[in-house]
């Protein structure tokens, strides 16, 4: 149980930082002020608690313009987002970190210097993340370093639940973005524009990362993470394993990895100086073990690219060594309270760094909750046995502590992790971790003893590689929707049992607050009786939503990358939006021609989903993607119909679904034209779902006008000139017209010519690369359409 004052006033500083992230509230200047001034005026009262408010109040609204100079900043008129243009422009700045692998690429971080366009070149400012799609660059921190792009700003999609991309850019100062295609696109101008000691150390860390490459190719990636914090060329088969297995935070150096070198190193040097009579004579060997312990942890620390998390980890293990030094005694939870005041009074911004929270979180968990889960094992006298139980309760506590942000950001958790900690950490933290951290300063004077205990290191990865493979089959907890009022009970939960005493008091508290989150995932309702359609926005692609109104679902489409090799929209950014919105089943899966954009995404949603039916139109497909879909749906024994104009019409919760194109029989050589076309009627709405359908298509379906007629079209193939004719156009005669395309895709789409022609007719067009994800929503009546650029899904 903790008194301290401190986590009042972290409580209010926590709820204003909250205030401006979630609800963009912002006070005035004049009430920080004047919350300032009032604490200084009840200073002077015999009571405490009018102090302790006001002060409280005083950080909430400091938490509250906080965030400012990131939310909305005031930049200066060279600042680089404010000289981006269509056009690429050549750009120089200097590297300020060192590069992160990504995938096959990297990411750059540069402050800018100038900008050249045409034959003007002017001075610029600013940070930039620059995004190099394959090869990895030898840059180091201080190289100047030229490349000609096109200047973008952080953009979201629009999804509901989506990673806020944009805002965590700009609470790393990035307001601007660019791309090459290459790493020899980017030219190095000059090394070194001053002298830097972490150019020294990220230097060293290449040097290290190769000597490991080059005798451990398997296992580089795993070590390479734990070593010198570089987990780019961890593969996306390994994150993915170590994720379901619970134990990804292993592969991120923070303060787990600190601690247990600082560990493992204060015991050695201990055990060293101990040796010695006359130091056991003339010093406290605790304290200079203590104070000898900092050096290496703070060349680790440089050494893995001085990330935020490990700062804070090193920062907070000097302030536990002051607090020894000067031999006093403090509650755990103090220390952590004023630890996480400090920081955020410091850097604000990380409050809403997901390793921030977690590192905290999960040493809140190993503080508060041990003596309530060791309730039941006071009896235990064998000492072995009870070290194990106490091991195994702080895995439990470190889990469930964690467990729902984790589902929250990633919409998946494992209770696997429990099990998985108990074995992983050994090996990976108390083993590879040291006996790698031991081989480094070996590397340039004993290659040999270096290679002799990365050997060591690498067994262990092999070892954790296979049992992680089988924890990883465990089935993920069905924790795929977090929402942020469920998180707020949660710590509002783990801040009572901080506060509270009594054992007795904090277990009636836990259950309470499991039954409560038990209850807000309590089967949803069998519908609203609205029809619902939510066209999701997936880029340059398609993905549509049908809710019927007796619950049941439809998907159309599911999006996808157009080039081999990108983002997995199915699992990146649909599944995720999917278990957002509380979808936990769909009823049919629709898909309109198995072309990439809107079939690769269907792969991710059929694996992670149940599925009821597959619906397609026949249309062949040899491509390897379409034989993957087809293999899962078949693997998961799920029924595949073949749909065309021929189909009878299918109602579902009193909306009539019908297929109006193709004709039947199939075989036409352009998939675009054999897209399935399905009309939806409830009651006075009808809804047209063209596919990419094109003109000559359109001319066919004008044969049946009246089945035409609806009042919201999705307008055929992303809005091109060579879709929507004229005629197709007024015999459908919609009110709202709804275009699914890319932000500032390559294609041009939607075209100038028709949104002239929707225009024109005085159509209500929303657009997915304008507007986000759109929902229109129907009593049977009359439509209400609301989109995620006007604030619905936030």
């Amino acid at each position: 149980m903790t008194r301290s004052p401190l986590l009042l006033l972290l409580g209010g500083m926590i709820a204003g930082l909250c205030a401006a992230h979630h609800l963009a509230v912002e006070l005035p200047e004049p009430v920080f002020w004047a919350a300032l001034a009032a604490a200084g005026a009840t200073l002077f009262l015999r009571s405490r608690i009018p102090f302790a408010l006001v002060l409280t109040l005083f950080f909430f609204t400091w938490g509250s313009v906080a965030l400012k100079p990131f939310l909305t900043p005031d930049l200066p008129a060279d600042h680089i987002v404010k000289q981006i243009t269509p056009e690429p422009v050549i750009v120089e700045g200097v590297v300020d970190s060192r590069p992160e692998g990504a995938d096959a690429g990297e990411r750059i971080f540069l402050q800018a210097e100038r900008i050249v366009s045409g034959t003007q070149e002017r001075r610029a400012t600013g940070r930039l993340l620059l995004f190099v799609k394959e090869g990895r660059t030898t840059f180091l921190s201080g190289d100047r370093i030229r490349f000609s792009a096109r200047l973008r700003q952080p953009e979201n999609y629009g999804l509901p639940g989506e990673f806020d991309y944009r805002r965590h850019l700009a609470y790393r100062s990035v307001f601007a973005t660019a791309f090459v295609p290459q790493a020899n696109r980017i030219v190095l101008m000059r090394e070194r524009t001053a002298f830097s000691v972490q150019r020294w150390f990220d230097g060293a860390a290449v040097r290290l990362g190769t000597f490991i490459d080059d005798r451990f190719p398997r296992e580089g990636g795993v070590l390479k993470a734990l070593l010198i914090g570089d987990r780019g060329s961890v593969s996306n088969v390994t994150n993915d394993a170590y994720a379901r297995a619970g134990v990804n935070h292993i592969l991120s150096i923070s303060g787990f990895h600190v601690g247990v070198i600082g560990i493992v190193l204060y015991q050695l040097l201990f055990r060293l100086l101990a040796l010695s009579e006359r130091c056991a004579l003339y010093c406290n060997l605790r304290r200079l073990a203590l104070v000898a312990t900092l050096p290496p942890i703070v060349f680790y620390l440089f050494l893995s690219g001085a990330a935020p998390a490990t700062v804070r980890s090193v920062v907070m293990l000097a302030a536990f060594t002051v607090a020894l030094l000067l031999e006093r005694e403090s509650n755990p939870l103090d220390t952590l309270v004023l630890a996480a005041f400090a920081i955020l009074a410091c850097f604000p911004q990380d409050l809403f760094d997901l390793s921030f929270q977690l590192s905290f979180l999960a040493l809140w968990g190993l503080v508060v909750l041990p003596p309530v889960l060791m309730q039941p094992f006071r009896a235990v006298e064998n000492k072995v046995a009870g070290k194990l139980i106490l091991f195994l309760v702080a895995s439990v506590a470190a889990t469930v502590v964690t467990l729902l942000p984790v589902a929250h950001t990633f919409h998946r958790a494992s209770l696997a992790g429990i099990a998985a900690n108990f074995l992983i950490v050994p090996l990976l933290g108390y083993g590879a971790v040291i006996a790698g951290f031991a081989a480094l300063p070996l590397v340039p004077l004993f290659p040999g003893a270096a290679t002799a205990l990365l050997w060591l290191a690498a067994a262990m990865v092999r070892i954790s590689d296979t049992i992680i493979v089988f924890m990883a089959r465990i089935p993920l907890v069905p924790l795929r929707s977090v929402s942020l009022g469920e998180l707020a009970l949660f710590y509002l939960c783990l801040t009572v049992l901080t506060i509270v005493s009594g054992e007795r008091m904090r277990r009636v508290l836990c259950g309470a607050t499991v039954a409560v989150l038990l209850l807000f995932h309590l089967p949803a309702s069998a519908g609203t009786g609205r029809l619902v359609l939510t066209f999701l926005s997936v880029g340059q692609g398609e993905s549509t939503l049908v809710t019927f109104p007796n619950g049941k679902r439809m998907l159309v489409d599911g999006g996808g990358s157009l080039y081999e090799g990108g983002m997995d929209v199915g699992e990146r950014l649909l599944a995720p939006a999917l278990w957002t919105m509380g979808v936990d089943g769909i009823d049919y899966i629709v898909m309109t021609h198995p072309h990439p954009d809107h079939m690769k995404g269907l792969t991710a949603v059929a694996a992670s989903f149940p599925i009821g039916e597959f619906w397609e139109s026949g249309t062949w497909s040899g491509g390897a993607d379409y034989g993957r879909l087809k293999w899962l749906l078949a693997d998961r024994g799920v029924p595949v119909r073949r749909v065309d104009a021929s189909s009878p019409a299918l109602t579902v919760g009193g909306v009539t679904v019908e297929a109006l194109w193709p004709a039947g029989g199939g075989g036409g050589e352009d998939a675009n034209e054999e897209s399935l076309v399905l009309r939806l009627s409830y009651g006075s709405t009808a809804v047209l779902l063209t596919g990419d359908i094109g003109r000559s298509t359109e001319a066919r379906l004008l044969a049946a006008p009246a089945r035409l007629r609806c009042t919201v079209l999705k307008v055929p193939h992303h809005g091109s000139r060579h879709s929507s004719s004229e005629e197709f156009l007024d015999a459908a005669s919609p009110r709202v017209a709804l275009i699914s395309a890319g932000k500032r895709n390559s294609f041009g789409l939607p075209s100038a010519q028709t949104l002239e022609r929707l225009e024109r007719r005085r159509i209500a067009v929303y657009r997915t690369d304008r507007d986000g994800t759109i929902e229109v929503e129907s009593d049977g009546r009359s439509e209400t359409v609301r989109t995620a650029a006007h604030g619905h899904f936030h």
